[in-house]
């Protein structure tokens, strides 16, 4: 199984900055090495290493926040580089992507969001949120942060891993880098056939970026006059009715065998997901919150369903 190495670091460098060429020189060492390399798809230090990565014949991938990014640095488009690209609702959902996806980490100099980056993926290793696995500081920028944290709180640098040298880098990745992470696995079979947002997850789609990919869908085709709210809850209710039809005549003892029916599940998967894009269409019609709207019918059934009285019980 390939080892995914995500590369941190920062987007200004230069073609011709050293620190440009460091990134070049790692992408092209982790695919001799059997590595695939992961970043945040951009130009700078990113474009570099997927650049070095490629044409040693490796894989690169790049996990983009294309609503924020572009916001903030202009219309900006991903390197040339990258043989997968997977978009993140948000900055914090990049981050928590890439950390998730990795099973090494290499963090290169740059600037604020280098430092989150360096600040998420060490508190996730050193509070055990994720297998423990080694994060590789080269470089300068960092040296202080490190020495201080070493001294308030020596165990936390457990996991650190200090060194200017590229050979050294992949040395240490070969020895404690670790295979297979739950993301991985989700992002691989979580995206629809066919559809250009394929790579969307659980585990790291917003409810936001939903409603924003239905919208847009039916902005493009000049639907928004039709999604009224009566016709809305009249499609919820049908598609929740062809979801029940598709279990109309199972006997109880049959429900078990409907995960390893392939072609029973592509249509529950797509009436389920019906029930979804309409509900999502008829909250953004209403202007409905639907986070808050469960949070809120989850603690008023808690009333009404204390779990001291109902646990193990419906009646």
């Amino acid at each position: 199984m390939t080892t995914t190495i995500c590369i941190f670091g920062g987007y200004t460098a230069s073609k011709e900055s050293e620190l440009y060429r460091l990134a070049f020189s790692l992408g092209r060492a982790l695919a001799d090495g059997g590595f695939e390399v992961l970043n945040g798809g951009y130009d700078g230090t990113m474009e570099a290493a997927c650049k070095g990565a490629r044409e040693a014949g490796g894989r690169t991938i790049g996990v983009t926040c294309p609503s924020y990014i572009r916001s903030a640095r202009g219309d900006l488009a991903p390197n040339g580089y990258l043989d997968e690209i997977i978009p993140a609702a948000d900055i914090p959902t990049r981050i928590d992507t890439m950390i998730r996806m990795s099973g090494g980490f290499i963090v290169l100099d740059g600037g604020t969001g280098t430092l989150s980056e360096l600040a998420l993926v060490w508190e996730f290793v050193c509070k055990g949120f994720i297998p423990h696995r080694p994060i590789v500081v080269m470089g300068r920028a960092w040296d202080g942060v490190i020495e201080q944290m070493r001294a308030h709180r020596g165990g936390c640098v457990k996991h650190i891993y200090r060194t200017a040298e590229v050979a050294q880098c992949i040395c240490i990745l070969k020895e404690h880098a670790v295979t297979g992470t739950r993301a991985r696995a989700l992002a691989s079979r979580g995206g629809a056939p066919g559809m250009p947002n394929g790579g969307l997850n659980d585990a790291t789609t917003t409810v936001a970026h939903l409603r924003e990919l239905i919208d847009r869908f039916i902005d493009e085709r000049d639907w928004h006059r039709f999604h009224d709210a009566k016709n809305l809850s009249a499609s919820i209710a049908i598609e929740a009715a062809e979801l029940m039809e598709l279990f109309q005549w199972l006997r109880s003892e049959e429900l078990d065998c409907v995960a390893g029916d392939e072609a029973l599940m592509q249509r529950v998967r797509e009436e389920i997901a019906d029930v979804l894009a309409y509900t999502l269409s008829f909250a953004e019609t209403m202007n409905i919150d639907l986070s808050s709207a469960l949070a809120d019918k989850i603690k008023m059934n808690a009333v009404k369903y204390p779990a001291d009285r109902f646990k193990g019980r419906f009646r």
